[in-house]
């Protein structure tokens, strides 16, 4: 793509969030994203955004992908999450195997929806999910699965070779937690006891920790959105509302910290979206966009006082998927263990 077709591709998905998505925004956050929704923007080729062509996808490079979660998590960071899960994780994970491609077809058409249990990746919870194989049939229980009611999922088994499994059915998802961020998909737990699997590869953990550490710079576009989205209710109710006759932004600890914000913001767009990043810099804009991002939507509740915590406003949102974010999608303490790692060329900062 040139400069230009990155500017009509923003333009078309920031038109396209605005009209489609924010208009919905509150009905998203109250009854999840609905099969329309998710459909319009499989018309749009946001849903296979980052899948070949040859599979139905709409094969966009980096840039032009980031660009679609940036302007989708704008609106709605559930929508976003939606696209991250299926281009950022789910896509590699089918595409390192030569088997059961055909999948990617429906996904894109949004025939099929998909999600990937990495429960075992995230530092917090340890290995506390379990899946053997016994008797041709995959059963046990996985935890922490966003978009836990998805039609095909893909995990890592609890055997010698840590087999990657595509479950195409045989799965319940159960124990929702819809307190905790992204309530546009369902977040729960998953019992599988199922004969309709296929499996992809041997070593799923290690592909799974390819694919997980592969999407720093689309965590950090979801993030940004996130952080655009919060700010911007924030600067203009912040020139609404008024207290002691004067408007919010003529007072100094408001204006001042938004206008921080939003240059922060700034900067660390022009930065994600340069060329030539080095590893060490993506795991920086992982970790440094995911910290913005809680810290604005924070912002924006404060700015709002205890309106900023009603849903009809539409900021909470913000803050609760900032968190679910940072929880979900940034490892923490692992993320800094890859960036001393890319720093000293070789093991460091485990001690």
């Amino acid at each position: 793509m040139m400069g230009e077709e990155y500017e009509l591709l923003r333009s078309t998905a920031r038109e396209f969030a605005q009209k489609n998505i924010e208009s919905g925004a509150l009905k998203i956050e109250q009854e999840a994203l609905s099969k329309e929704m998710i459909r319009s923007m499989a018309a749009q080729g946001f849903i296979g955004a980052r899948i070949p062509i040859e599979y139905g996808g709409t094969g966009l490079d980096e840039k032009a992908y980031i660009i679609v979660l940036e302007e989708l998590a704008r609106s709605s960071p559930s929508a976003a999450a939606k696209v991250l899960i299926t281009n950022s994780l789910f896509a590699p994970l089918l595409l390192a195997s030569e088997k059961s491609k055909e999948i990617l077809r429906d996904v894109t058409s949004a025939k099929t929806s998909v999600a990937v249990a990495y429960s075992q990746l995230l530092e917090s919870q340890g290995k506390k999910s379990s899946v053997v194989i016994a008797n041709s049939r995959a059963r046990g229980k996985t935890r922490y699965v966003l978009n836990g009611d998805a039609d095909a999922i893909v995990l890592a088994a609890d055997d010698p070779s840590n087999s990657l499994l595509l479950l195409r059915g045989g799965f319940e998802a159960f124990d929702e937690q819809e307190h905790l961020g992204f309530r546009g998909l369902s977040f729960s737990s998953v019992v599988v006891d199922s004969a309709d699997f296929e499996m992809l590869s041997e070593n799923g953990l290690r592909h799974m920790e390819r694919a997980f550490n592969d999407m720093d710079l689309d965590v950090a576009a979801v993030a940004l959105g996130i952080t655009s989205g919060a700010l911007a209710k924030a600067i203009v109710y912040s020139r609404a509302r008024a207290a002691f006759e004067h408007p919010l932004k003529d007072y100094q600890p408001v204006a001042f910290t938004l206008s921080s914000l939003r240059a922060e913001e700034e900067m660390l767009r022009s930065f994600i979206y340069s060329t030539h990043l080095s590893r060490a810099s993506r795991v920086m804009a992982r970790v440094r966009a995911v910290e913005l991002a809680k810290n604005a939507a924070k912002q924006a509740i404060q700015v709002h006082g205890g309106y900023g915590y009603f849903e009809d406003l539409g900021v909470e949102k913000f803050y609760r998927d900032a968190m679910a974010l940072s929880i979900l999608f940034c490892r923490g303490t692992r993320e800094m263990e890859r960036l001393s790692e890319e720093v000293f060329q070789s093991k460091a900062g485990f001690l």
